[in-house]
């Protein structure tokens, strides 16, 4: 493997480590929100991390660190709306439950998600390691 797949996977990894630091430390901060200083405004904290996420990803792309690609506004609009939809329930989750509890939770969509593509969209998967 050359320089190139090794900067690849090094690039991969620290934006793998990078989103599990970051998730969980949001977790945290939301947790400690919920429970020391009583915000029950799950909704509006959904709200402030999406506003954030878009204000970040704009800047990102002025910077020119990705590029823009087309896509079909429709599904992206779905996904969003699910996506606002999840996090929130998330939230809402979080200011009744342990963190612990939270995370098996969250750790758990991706397997449910996956066997429910599997059974109703026929879709397959491959492990790539």
């Amino acid at each position: 493997m050359g320089l190139a797949g090794e900067k690849f996977q090094l690039g991969t990894v620290g934006a793998l480590s990078l989103s599990v630091v970051s998730s969980v430390s949001i977790v945290i901060c939301n947790k400690a929100l919920m429970s020391a200083l009583g915000f029950i405004f799950a909704t509006t904290l959904t709200s402030w991390h999406l506003l954030v996420t878009f204000c970040s990803l704009h800047v990102a792309l002025c910077m020119k660190l990705f590029e823009h690609k087309p896509f079909d506004a429709r599904t992206v609009m779905g996904f969003g709306v699910l996506n606002g939809i999840s996090i929130g329930l998330l939230n809402l989750s979080l200011g009744f439950n342990s963190v612990g509890f939270y995370q098996m939770t969250k750790l758990a969509i991706i397997p449910c998600t996956v066997i429910l593509e599997t059974l109703f969209f026929r879709k397959k998967f491959r492990l790539v390691f």
